[in-house]
Formats: C-alpha cells, sequence, structure tokens
C-alpha cells in the first residue's frame, strides 16, 4: 500500500505540474514572429515634380499621376497651363503619359519611361518642336 500511496502522490505531482505549466503556456503563448509583409507593388500614383530637358532648354512641370490598374491619369501642370494626362504602365514598371499643350498651337507631349520606386525618367517628344529626356522625383 506504501507503493500505490507513493505512486498515487507521484501521479498527483506531475499532473499538478502539467497544470501549471498549461495555465502558464494560455497566459504567455510562444512568440510568433511577425508575418512577413509582401512589399506593396510600385505605383505611379502621386505627384511628380519633372526636369525636361529639351530644344527649348530646361522645364519643370508637375504631374499628379492617378494609376489604377495599367490605366494613368491626372493633371500636368507647366508653364502653358494645366493640362489633362492620359496613358499607360506596364509592370508597374515602364509607363507612357501624353498631353496636350498650349492654348492656339496644341502641342502633343508623349512621356516615355520607367518608375524605379520614387524616381521617373525617360524620353519626351513634342510634336514638330523635337525631343529631349526628363527625370523625376515624387514630392
Amino acid at each position: 500500500m506504501a507503493k500505490s500511496m507513493a505512486s498515487m502522490k507521484l501521479i498527483a505531482h506531475v499532473a499538478s505540474v502539467l497544470m501549471c505549466s498549461a495555465v502558464l503556456l494560455a497566459q504567455n503563448p510562444p512568440q510568433q514572429p511577425p508575418p512577413q509583409q509582401e512589399k506593396p507593388a510600385p505605383t505611379m500614383t502621386g505627384t511628380w515634380a519633372i526636369e525636361a530637358h529639351h530644344s527649348a532648354g530646361v522645364s519643370n512641370p508637375t504631374a499628379n499621376v492617378t494609376q489604377t490598374g495599367e490605366k494613368l491619369t491626372g493633371k500636368y501642370v507647366g508653364s502653358y497651363g494645366e493640362s489633362v494626362l492620359t496613358g499607360s504602365i506596364k509592370d508597374n514598371k515602364e509607363f507612357t503619359f501624353t498631353v496636350e499643350i498650349g492654348a492656339e498651337q496644341k502641342v502633343t507631349l508623349v512621356y516615355t519611361g520607367t518608375l524605379d520606386g520614387d524616381t521617373i525618367k525617360g524620353s519626351l517628344t513634342m510634336g514638330e518642336m523635337g525631343e529631349g529626356t526628363f527625370t523625376g522625383k515624387r514630392k
């Protein structure tokens, strides 16, 4: 009977330790690493300060762009006033957008370039006024 009493005490002690461990684990669950957050896809959405180099010199327009899927829309503000901006982007990297500037004599500007984080760069065609290059930074 002494052995069975000792066995019962041992079983009670082990059960007590297991219960305490369960309570502690419930109160302090093991720390899980934070879930991996996927890096958001690059986007053209934002306000861009552009520096364009062309035959007439250097201009510094601003483009307010909204990207919806592959479609670009927005407003272009330069020395000839405000114009509507339309375009597209492929793979969230290569883009083209067009604006029409001027009052009496309209000139279509076509910006073709690449997006890299908060910078853009590429080439610019200006109809009969020639070609140029541009860079831009997100404001």
